[in-house]
Parts: structure tokens; C-alpha cells; sequence
């Protein structure tokens, strides 16, 4: 079986595109992504998980580079959806992998911009953007400072 890999892209849960249907708006997860000519390396981690990165490539034009500009300015939460694609039919079979990430810079040259994506939480104020861990999402949490770890 052959399957083909697409990314779904989601910018500070508004501006939507995905890099496989060329010249396509797709339906996923309830919204509208648009094409663009991307690539995402995927994420790395360091063995203390401390440094998680990733980068998203685009050509350079005029919507990439504005694009790029407000995100890292704004410091803009991305999602980014890795699926797998059945290359016969064009359907998107099932997800591989979901990734956040917070965009922290871009760089470009003539050819091509990279935007710089790190993780969106914050190791020395414990600070998670617009985010709080809950019961629903974790199950029981402590109600104390003393935590036992067995």
C-alpha cells in the first residue's frame, strides 16, 4: 500500500492551509484550509525535552512574508496536523500526528522563508498561552504542594 503525507496548518486558530490538494480550499475538522506550497520538517526534541522545534518552509511572496511578520510578532500559536493520504483516491485516511507550537521567529533569503516554531510553554514562569490545565483534560490534580511520585 503507497500512502502520501499532507500537513494541515492552523495559525492562531484562524488562518487555515494545507500543502497536498494544489489549488484547493479543503474541508478538515470543521474548517476551511487553503492551499499553500509548504514544507514542515516535523519536531525535534532534545533528551531533556526542554527544546522542542520544528519549521515550517513557504516560498517567498508577499502573503508569506506577512504572514511570517504578524505571527512571530504576535507570537502565534500554530497547530500543526500531519495525515496520511491515499494517493489513488485523494482522501485524507487518518491522522499521523498533531503538533502546538508557538512561532518565535522566521528567516528568508531570496527563494524561500522559514518560520521558527519552539514549544508554546514556558519553563520558567509555567506559563501555557491561553490554556489551564483542568480536571476534564488530565483527570484528578493535586490539591497541595506535596506531591508523592511512586
Amino acid at each position: 500500500m503507497t500512502i502520501a503525507v499532507g500537513t494541515f496548518v492552523e495559525f492562531n486558530g484562524s488562518q487555515c492551509y494545507q500543502n497536498f490538494f494544489v489549488g484547493e480550499s479543503v474541508a478538515w475538522s470543521g474548517k476551511s484550509y487553503a492551499f499553500a506550497g509548504m514544507g514542515y520538517s516535523g519536531s525535534t526534541v532534545d533528551l531533556e525535552g526542554s527544546n522542542i522545534s520544528a519549521s515550517l518552509v513557504w516560498a517567498v511572496n508577499d502573503l508569506s512574508l506577512n504572514l511570517a511578520k504578524q505571527a512571530a510578532d504576535n507570537r502565534w500559536i500554530v497547530e500543526v496536523e500531519s495525515v496520511w493520504i491515499d494517493p489513488d483516491s485523494l482522501t485524507v485516511q487518518t491522522s499521523y500526528m498533531t503538533d502546538v507550537f508557538m512561532v518565535t521567529g522566521f528567516e528568508h533569503d531570496t527563494m524561500r522563508l522559514s518560520f521558527r516554531l519552539s514549544s508554546p510553554l514556558d519553563a520558567v514562569s509555567a506559563d501555557t498561552p491561553r490554556r489551564r490545565l483542568t480536571e476534564d483534560m488530565v483527570g484528578a490534580l493535586p490539591s497541595t504542594g506535596q506531591i508523592t511520585l511512586l
